[in-house]
């Protein structure tokens, strides 16, 4: 149905080159009537299949905000007035403290898998990954229980 719609339109652009230059050779004649249909076609099909794909790819990672490059748990809501991040000589140290009313059970199942994704070792409450440890513990705050994520050097 495409390259009928097509097919006019480029098979025009050839008769209407031809009273300017006769002498248009096969190479232009091959191109404008066989390749510029083919190429609309496949930048078509890209158009169609990428935005399939870039939704996929975003249903895949459930952390729906980030800490620099700490995912928080979909559901959890930070508190920023208790949290700070700095990069200091020996390396970076980032404090989040983020509510939740998932049970502990699926929090550390959560981080358990995302940051084995993101190249962490260990698990429940406890990572490493290079100069880097990051531990994550339910704790009492001013404001009530939340879960403290810290990360810091080694």
């Amino acid at each position: 149905m495409i390259v009928a719609a097509l097919k006019p339109l480029c098979s025009g652009v050839f008769e209407r080159l031809s009273p300017a230059f006769p002498a248009v050779p096969f190479v232009v004649r091959f191109v404008v009537r066989f390749l510029v249909p083919v190429a609309i076609l496949v930048l078509a099909a890209c158009l169609t299949v990428m935005p399939v794909a870039i939704n996929s790819a975003q249903a895949e990672s459930q952390p729906t905000s980030w800490v620099g490059d700490l995912p928080i748990m979909e559901g959890m809501v930070i508190e920023p007035e208790l949290g700070f991040a700095f990069d200091s000589p020996g390396g970076r140290i980032v404090l989040v403290f983020a509510a939740s009313g998932e049970a502990e059970g699926g929090v550390l199942s959560f981080y358990n898998s995302a940051l084995a994704n993101l190249g962490w070792t260990g698990g429940d409450g406890n990572w490493q990954r290079g100069e880097e440890s990051l531990t994550l513990a339910q704790v009492d705050t001013s404001v009530g229980r939340l879960w403290r994520i810290r990360l810091s050097p080694n």
